[in-house]
């Protein structure tokens, strides 16, 4: 019995043990699950910060981009060769014509033509298309470099994908060069995206992007002129005939402000045109002759001291033309304080080729829209 009684007495005292080491092991599980959730969730609070803090910082970023885009919109229309992105300005070519729909246009405005230096120009308002000014409209002109807004047109039309890329082989600049002709600066052995010469063509009105694009839509200048002619007699440019696709002089190369202003109704239609219009200041892709791409200034808003007027008129988009026998052009679209655009075509202006009188005619026609 004394022996019984002592294996009693150990199997209780091992009971006991055991008993003590399984409440020591389940304090010690318990402490181990509390502390990876004590982790877990100081892991949690950390993300949660983190995510709090950056979105404080997006916001915050949003309203100093807001704030230095506004500020941009003036500068870039500055005299300047600071290069920019096409994001930065590409707002400035938002359509407004489904809010002119909504609106009460009235008569047009009267304009003062009296102090124009062109003697001859056409104005309508782009909503419904009444004139506004016409002032020999369709007197027969030389077109000058406005023609490129009928090359970027045809080439937009004619190519499928503007990401595409051509290579220059210094044809291009060479036959540019010779003409006298003003040129993007686009070098020989360049591969290039083709949105980025018609930027080119459009913005310092490249005579050498030109003949890219003529190369790559129709093989060649004489040809894509055809396409020219052709998308002319579409619009409706009766009094309207292209020799070339740069607007250098040629006797056969002529239209009429009326046909020009025809012209730029049509093509602001395309989103992608209108883009390119209205930039101010472009950067082309870096390439392995360019490491930084090319700076390219609009020939119109480089000299306009801002493209907001103070009667709260903002000119959108300009081409501008220059030879000894056209005189100065330009073809603009702006939008007055009230959101209606109008579209002005004025050519023939007299002066050097430094001089900026048909620059000088759209701000004082401009400055005449309603407040």
């Amino acid at each position: 019995m004394r022996l019984e009684e002592r294996d009693q007495d150990e199997y209780k005292e091992d009971r006991k043990a055991r008993k003590a080491r399984e409440r020591a092991l389940k304090r010690k599980i318990l402490m181990i699950i509390s502390s990876i959730v004590i982790i877990l969730a100081i892991i949690i609070v950390l993300i949660l910060v983190v995510l709090l803090k950056g979105r404080i910082d997006a916001e915050k970023n949003q309203i100093d981009s807001e704030a230095v885009a506004s500020l941009s919109m003036t500068y870039v229309g500055e005299k300047t060769e600071t290069s920019s992105s096409v994001e930065d300005v590409s707002s400035v070519s938002s359509d407004s014509s489904a809010d002119n729909s909504t609106k009460d246009l009235g008569p047009v405005p009267s304009i003062d033509i009296s102090a124009l230096s062109s003697p001859d120009a056409y104005m309508i308002r782009v909503e419904d298309n009444a004139p506004v000014i016409d002032q020999n409209s369709t007197a027969r002109i030389y077109p000058a470099s406005m023609t490129k807004i009928m090359t970027v047109l045809v080439a937009i039309e004619n190519i499928d994908d503007l990401s595409a890329t051509y290579t220059f082989d210094g044809t291009e600049f060479n036959t540019a060069y010779a003409q006298g002709a003003a040129t993007a600066g686009f070098e020989a052995g360049e591969t290039v995206p083709l949105l980025d010469i018609l930027y080119g063509i459009m913005l310092p009105s490249g005579a050498d992007a030109c003949y890219a694009v003529c190369n790559y839509v129709s093989g060649s200048e004489a040809d894509f002129v055809t396409l020219m002619n052709q998308k002319a007699q579409e619009i409706g440019m009766t009094a309207t005939n292209f020799a070339n696709a740069t607007g250098l002089q040629d006797e056969n190369h002529y239209s009429t402000c009326q046909d020009m202003a025809k012209l730029l109704e049509y093509a602001v239609k395309n989103d992608t045109f209108k883009t390119i219009f209205s930039t101010h200041i472009y950067t082309t892709k870096a390439t392995s002759v360019h490491s930084a791409g090319i700076a390219l200034s609009s020939t119109t808003f480089i000299n306009l001291p801002s493209s907001t007027l103070d009667n709260g008129t903002t000119i959108i988009g300009g081409k501008t033309g220059y030879t000894d026998e056209a005189g100065h052009c330009l073809a603009s679209l702006a939008k007055d304080a009230n959101g209606v655009e109008y579209i002005l075509v004025t050519a023939g202006a007299a002066g050097d080729a430094n001089a900026t009188p048909h620059i000088t005619d759209a701000v004082t026609v401009y400055s005449q829209l309603p407040a």
